[in-house]
């Protein structure tokens, strides 16, 4: 998008919001969102938020994270090997799958982030309130890695007030493939009246396989098994103090993974895992989470404390070309600590203020071998790399932000984040003669943001936010910074840190009594010091590549149409992703990193529109008839390795069903279109949206 069209996007926002009738919402709509670390009315945040909620997400078939890619404007995905071992970008933020976080991950009040990997949270949505997600750098309340945006899974809270249940389970025949199941159920006991409550949660999923790995002899070879179980205790002495304990248990298993090597056959019409070399793979992802988080109403403002710890393993065997084979593991631990408290007192002046601490490490035990069937030696097989050790990061911050309403029109907020991070990293290559490597690095940023907010009605808000997002440095090893120096690339073991500067111009509006609202804003970014990950042979590098502007537009239009019970909406983004400056030895060395270029797996568009409708049927003697209908569509992108691009998705999902006081009934189809073609290219294969699930879904209210 050229600074013209930006110019005249911004201007047409302004008008917009000028012209906004003064409508009151409609009484009871009102949307509760926690964005900006308090309680707020979501049309009263000035930036770009979402918040699905429970009944949303179950109607457009969303089971784990990266399933939020077809609700939320700008953002794909960069790779998904398997639900926990998945990549995602919000806003053209993205550099590959090496390196930490681009978008930002919390389970209520705890962070997730595995250290120098881009991974999705494990968890599946299951017994959730919400998902709230902020579209572009939100490192000042949120720290590092939210460059490109933030996600918040908010789990349901346990209710000491009232007694409830329920159950739900679903089967479905999948296009090509064994049948799919899952069964979640969820309890709330309270325990104490209007004091102490329990609430116990447990899911399990099986999606049936639907691949082929012809060398085995084995069909539908890529099945997938996840079973989730949560207890959460909730304790409120009083009116002014609550103290929440929760535990997370996620195991989720794959025979192989979702890399395949060709779509699908004239043989067979599926998809093909090949160059096995008679190795069944796997992945598997567990994670164990525990949190206790505290909020207290005190006197001079309401306190929250959160402490977490997580442990989180990813283990997989990945064949690779026949004759290579890559079987690694990674543990992390991490515990982290947020203190911070924020104002509650009336008045034109709020604040808000913190410090969080992490002490995490994550322990690498990466193994690759190769046969020697092309030596005359088949079946004989030798390490190619193998190294062990692990990496620690020690970081604190302290972060506020201080807003001031002027009149009732116009506010302000100024705020800041301080970091520092502490990284150490000690390997072994094991193959001899063994090397020992150790390394370690300081690194430092602040992260300052400046919202300017102005409701020229009452129904209409204009908003400017400028504020930067950070990524903390790479530690790798002397393996990974000589494979990336004999390619011609200059990098060492000690890779800087890269932030981005976003500035935005949005509007938000109620139009008649609430039936419309919108949401806009157009944005610039500028990326600089990008950690680039990139392939020399079996080694994965990275190094800072240079620098990206962005540029796009977000909408998002929800009309509560005249005819009762009908909604529709449409949410899209237009994106704009180009390198400015590249590394000269990078740029001729790799053919998809050039000044003018897009940026890697960026789509430079997407959008989903959709339909629901649920309203009292006199011919299903009152019962509630209900309809919800989605195409999520995304733009082709280019693969980092190969240069070539994916193809563009089409994903329809409708839903049917019939609801009464405490049970419904759904009929279903997710990619209803059976859209089969590449949906992320990668070094090792290709994948593929999930090919079509018919079947229905039943729950039980108690």
């Amino acid at each position: 998008m050229t600074s013209k069209l930006l110019m005249s996007a911004a201007g047409l926002l302004t008008l917009a919001a000028m012209s906004g009738p003064a409508y009151a919402q409609a009484a009871g709509d009102e949307i509760i969102v926690t964005a900006q670390k308090r309680e707020q009315a979501l049309q009263d945040v000035p930036l770009p938020v979402q918040a699905l909620g429970a009944q949303q997400l179950d109607d457009a078939g969303i089971a784990i994270v990266s399933d939020l890619v077809d609700l939320i404007p700008g953002a794909s995905i960069v790779s998904n090997s398997t639900p926990g071992f998945e990549t995602i970008q919000i806003r053209g933020i993205s550099s590959g799958t090496t390196g930490d976080g681009l978008v930002g991950y919390y389970i209520d009040e705890t962070p997730f982030g595995v250290p120098n990997l881009q991974l999705t949270p494990p968890a599946r949505l299951l017994d959730v309130e919400r998902v709230e997600v902020l579209r572009g750098p939100s490192g000042t309340l949120y720290g590092q890695g939210s460059m490109g945006g933030t996600i918040k899974v908010i789990t349901r809270r346990p209710d000491s007030r009232a007694f409830s249940a329920n159950l739900q389970g679903d089967w479905a025949s999948v296009e090509g493939g064994e049948d799919s199941n899952a069964f979640d159920a969820a309890v709330n006991i309270p325990l104490v009246q209007d004091r102490l409550a329990l609430r116990l949660s447990a899911g399990i999923e099986n999606l049936g396989g639907y691949a082929e790995a012809p060398e085995l002899n084995l069909r539908d070879a890529n099945g997938f098994e996840s079973v989730n179980y949560r207890a959460a205790l909730r304790w409120t002495p009083n009116n002014d103090l609550a103290v929440t304990g929760l535990y997370w248990r996620i195991q989720n298993e794959q025979d192989f993974n979702n890399g395949l090597t060709t779509g699908p056959t004239l043989a067979t019409g599926n998809p093909t895992i090949a160059g096995l070399g008679g190795f069944r793979g796997y992945t598997d992802v567990e994670m164990d989470l525990y949190s206790l988080t505290l909020e207290w109403d005190t006197p001079i403002g309401a306190l929250t404390a959160n402490s977490s710890y997580i442990d989180h393993t990813l283990d997989f065997v990945a064949p690779l070309l026949t004759v290579l084979k890559n079987d690694s593991l990674f543990n992390t631990t991490s515990f982290t600590q947020e203190i911070r408290l924020a104002s509650t007192a009336d008045g034109p002046l709020s604040w808000i203020a913190g410090v969080f601490y992490r002490d995490a490490e994550i322990a690498n035990d990466i193994y690759f071998d190769s046969d020697l069937a092309a030596f005359g030696l088949p079946g004989v097989r030798v390490p190619v790399i193998d190294i062990l050790g692990p990496l620690t990061t020690e970081s604190w911050s302290v972060f506020g932000e201080l807003s001031y309403r002027f009149t009732d029109k116009l506010e302000a907020t100024v705020g800041a984040r301080y970091f520092e991070d502490e990284r150490a990293s000690s390997t072994a290559n094991r193959i001899p003669p063994i090397v020992r490597n150790a390394t370690s690095a300081s690194y430092d940023a602040l992260s300052p943001r400046l919202n300017i907010s102005y409701r020229p009605t009452d129904d209409a808000m204009i908003y400017f936010n400028a504020a930067r997002g950070f990524r903390s440095g790479v530690l790798q090893t002397q393996a990974q910074a000589a494979a990336s120096n004999a390619l011609g690339v200059p990098t060492s073991t000690q890779i800087q840190p890269d932030e981005v500067t976003t500035y935005e111009l949005g509007a938000k509006l109620e139009i008649a009594d609430g039936a419309l609202l919108v949401d806009a804003g157009v944005y610039h970014s500028e990326w600089q010091d990008i950690q680039q990950q990139f392939a020399t042979s079996a080694i994965i590098s990275v190094a800072n590549s240079g620098d990206a502007v962005i540029e796009g537009f977000d909408v998002a239009v929800l009309w509560r149409t005249p005819v009762d019970g009908l909604d529709l909406q449409f949410v899209g983004n237009w994106n704009n992703a180009e390198f400015d400056r590249v590394v000269p030895a990078l740029a001729a060395s790799l053919p998809t990193i050039r000044v003018g270029q897009p940026l890697p797996n960026v789509p430079d568009s997407n959008y989903t529109v959709s339909a629901s409708y649920a309203r009292p049927m006199e011919w299903l003697g009152g019962l509630t008839g209900t309809f919800y209908s989605a195409y999520a569509w995304r733009a082709d992108q280019i693969d980092a390795a190969s240069g070539l691009r994916s193809g563009e998705i089409g994903d329809l999902t409708v839903r049917l069903g019939v609801e009464g006081d405490r049970w419904r009934l759904h009929a279903f189809a997710l990619n209803a279109l059976n859209d089969d073609d590449p949906a992320v290219l990668t070094s090792t294969g290709l994948q593929i949206l999930y090919p079509r699930r018919i079947g229905v879904q039943l729950g039980l209210n108690f």
